[in-house]
């Protein structure tokens, strides 16, 4: 992938790309977090910020010389679940992102749209299903599904129900939250709006129908003909606009039909083979004519392409393409059938099976005859082009052309129907990136992060926000060694899942590439998805590694010869570990599951249990000028030890009243006597004194979004956070805005 772009980048990111490991392969999907599976509630209304500033967004928005093949600058993202074009202006469209919201740009087929947030203060940002109410004769009328449907694990927002605007994307209204039955905890894959008849389909729950404008829902799966059981799609038929169509998962998979907007259901499965419990997933699309298209994923991987000309009433299978050599077929498939053409169909998956690992889309022509039914329409077939890996979602805009979004962002395809066409992106200024780490470099002023499904990204400059993609695949922790070249320059720590092609990249003060040196990592058995990495605070020759039942420690990280050392159990959870201090440089603590390990010697030794309740610890702070001050915080709690860990103290005090759970990342502040800790949630930052067990929102205009890593950077008084789907935020820290209105 590096080379085939390099003939295309400007010359330093030609000698990066030349340095650099051959691109990784962005097919493998971290398991699902346990901590996701607990009870999803309606999180309380975020307070006005009693201390910090205002938030500013650094980006990326986007990132350029990605791991894809659609100019303009092969751009990415983040992961766009689902797409909602104008049915009369091609300019018009809006986005349901994975982690990162709704959007809505009205200069669409622009070659840099402008795209504008709609939902930063809402309380879910994990978007699933949005679609256009078309009786709404203006436009204006669209809904939205919460679900949580990352391939970081399912983490995101909790899923709170349906969202409804009938201006727009001004204001939205949440609907179905409350009532029996609620809608809290629906993964919903699909919606529909025919006025006041409202259609949820849930993966989990299965089909809720509303005919009171959402006032209240009724769980109509389990009765009539619909069977009980979570839906995989539900899709409308664009000709018919009381008609749906519904795919129902269980241990018989079903299709059923709709005639009078999902009151009552026919089932049209007869003719549909190869359907078990190994079904994983069922997308299906209705084109021209009122064709029915139905693509069956069994294990993860297409396995089925059936055909109906007369709603259900008969089928035909056609070919089946290679569209998921990474066998993620759950969410990582999307279907659409031509408008105007009714034996044209076209199908997406995960991604193809070289370097660079773009997408894999093709189209079906049912006129031609088996064997041969299939084609690709990217690579070769569109001009060399290609969109991003992991295709979530493709739609038709009004111009005949392709709309497709997937894990890097969203793209368009022209022409179609022939291989003359282009893949070209249409991300523009968009930036719902999930970031899960991030460091800074001081001597550049420059932010490094690692994204799901995106890769290693930098900043080109502190103010730009288009930031430059340095290292394939799914990005890894990541870390900055800004000491030991002093003003000439930094080393900077960059990987891919499971600790692939680790690596120590040197960079001059100019955020110039200058060389790279391979970490050994033989010794290594236990690798995470993302490996967490901790470099020492006032040694830098040392780092440690989290495996998962391991801690690793290199020694000379910042020689030309690194040496790797294990020292034994217990392994680190994510992001759960803290390394040195100013009175001790060996001080290390790290988390494993819902115990806190110290080090002794080298050797760690779990402290005194946490108090009651504790469960998976999610990360750990000490304070960098006192090692026997130490944080930890689990999904829901935060705990203090003043003692080193011999003692414990819950200190969650009244954040479950002001913020959602989920709590991610706590950093720690120093400030003399003002010091404090600052705690990454679901709804956002939170600070409290360190002494302290009161909290209180940090700084305003940051998006109501999962903070999953917090970086201070004492030498500019700059707090970084880095979140699960809106990119990367700052604000100034100083003594008067931390604790200003009296906070303290």
């Amino acid at each position: 992938m590096i080379g085939r772009y390099a003939l295309r980048l400007s010359l330093p990111f030609i000698l990066l790309a030349l340095a650099a490991p051959a691109a990784a392969v962005e097919s493998d999907q971290e398991p699902v977090d346990p901590a996701e599976f607990r009870p999803q509630t309606l999180p309380p209304e975020r307070p006005v910020a009693r201390a910090g500033g205002a938030w500013v967004e650094r980006g990326p928005a986007p990132t350029q010389s990605a791991q894809v093949s659609a100019p303009p600058n092969f751009e990415v993202c983040g992961a766009i679940q689902s797409i909602a074009a104008h049915p009369t202006d091609a300019n018009i469209i809006y986005i349901g992102a994975v982690n990162g919201g709704i959007w809505k740009t009205t200069n669409g087929t622009a070659a840099q749209p402008t795209w504008t947030p709609q939902t930063n203060n809402l309380a879910s940002q994990s978007i699933g299903a949005l679609a256009f109410d078309p009786t709404d004769g203006t436009r204006q009328t669209l809904i939205a599904g919460t679900g949580r449907l990352s391939n970081f694990a399912q983490r995101g927002d909790d899923e709170l129900g349906v969202y409804r605007t009938t201006n727009g994307g001004a204001n939205w209204t949440l609907l179905g939250s409350t009532g029996s039955p609620n809608l809290l905890g629906q993964k919903f894959m699909a919606v529909a709006a025919r006025g006041a008849t409202l259609l949820a389909a849930s993966r989990t729950g299965g089909l809720f129908r509303s005919t009171n404008t959402g006032a209240t829902w009724t769980l109509i799966s389990g009765t009539g003909n619909l069977p009980a059981g979570g839906a995989f799609d539900l899709v409308a038929d664009p000709f018919n606009s009381t008609r749906f169509y519904i795919s129902v998962a269980g241990a018989t998979p079903t299709i059923l039909r709709s005639d009078d907007t999902g009151a009552s259901w026919i089932n049209v499965t007869t003719g549909v083979t190869g359907l078990s419990a190994s079904t994983s997933h069922m997308r299906m699309a209705v084109g021209a004519s009122s064709t029915l298209y139905l693509a069956v994923v069994n294990s993860g991987v297409l396995a089925r392409v059936f055909r109906s000309a007369n709603q259900g009433g008969n089928w035909t299978a056609m070919d089946v393409p290679a569209i998921h050599p990474g066998g993620q077929g759950f969410p990582n498939t999307a279907i659409a059938a031509d408008p105007a053409n009714a034996n044209l169909v076209y199908i997406s998956g995960d991604r193809i099976t070289v370097g660079p690992f773009t997408g894999n889309v093709v189209r079906g022509n049912f006129a031609n005859a088996a064997g041969s039914q299939f084609t690709t329409i990217m690579d070769g077939n569109a001009g060399n082009t290609a969109p991003h890996a992991d295709s979530r979602s493709m739609v038709f805009d009004v111009n005949g052309n392709i709309l497709e979004s997937d894990d890097g962002g969203i793209y368009r395809r022209s022409s179609p129907t022939s291989s003359a066409g282009t893949w070209t992106s249409v991300i523009g200024n968009l930036n719902v990136m999930e970031v899960h780490d991030l460091a800074h470099d001081k001597v550049g002023n420059i932010l490094t992060i690692g994204t799901q499904d995106n890769g290693t990204h930098m900043q080109q400059t502190s103010a730009n926000l288009r930031w430059t993609f340095i290292n394939g695949g799914d990005g890894g922790d990541v870390a900055t060694d800004d000491i030991s070249l002093a003003a000439a320059g930094s080393f900077r720590y960059i990987s891919s899942q499971n600790f692939g092609g680790f690596r120590r990249a040197n960079y001059n003060a100019a955020n110039a590439f200058v060389s790279n040196l391979s970490m050994p990592i033989a010794a290594i058995t236990d690798p995470q998805f993302v490996t967490p990495i901790e470099l020492n605070v006032t040694d830098r020759s040392r780092m440690l590694v989290g495996g998962a039942n391991t801690i690793y420690e290199y020694t000379g990280a910042n020689t030309a010869t690194p040496v790797l050392t294990s020292l034994g159990g217990p392994g680190a959870n994510r992001n759960a570990m803290a390394f040195g201090s100013a009175t001790s440089s060996l001080a290390a603590y790290v988390g494993r599951s819902a115990a806190v390990h110290k080090r002794s010697g080298n050797v760690f030794v779990a402290t005194t249990a946490l108090p009651a309740g504790a469960a998976t610890i999610t990360d750990v702070a000490m304070d960098p000028d006192n090692d026997q001050i130490v944080f930890a915080v689990d999904d829901n709690q935060v705990f203090r030890s003043i003692n080193g860990g011999s003692t414990w103290t819950d200190v969650t005090g009244n954040l479950g009243s002001i913020s959602s759970f989920d709590f991610r990342t706590i950093e720690f502040i120093p400030d003399g006597n003002n010091d404090s800790v600052v705690l990454g949630t679901r709804s956002g930052v939170y600070s409290a004194a360190v002494n302290s067990s009161t909290w209180a929102l940090f700084g305003s205009g940051l998006p109501n979004v999962l903070v999953f890593d917090l970086r201070y950077v004492a030498s500019n008084q700059t707090l970084y956070a880095g979140t699960l789907g809106r990119g990367v935020w700052s604000t100034t820290v100083t003594s008067d805005n931390l604790f200003r209105n009296g906070f303290e």
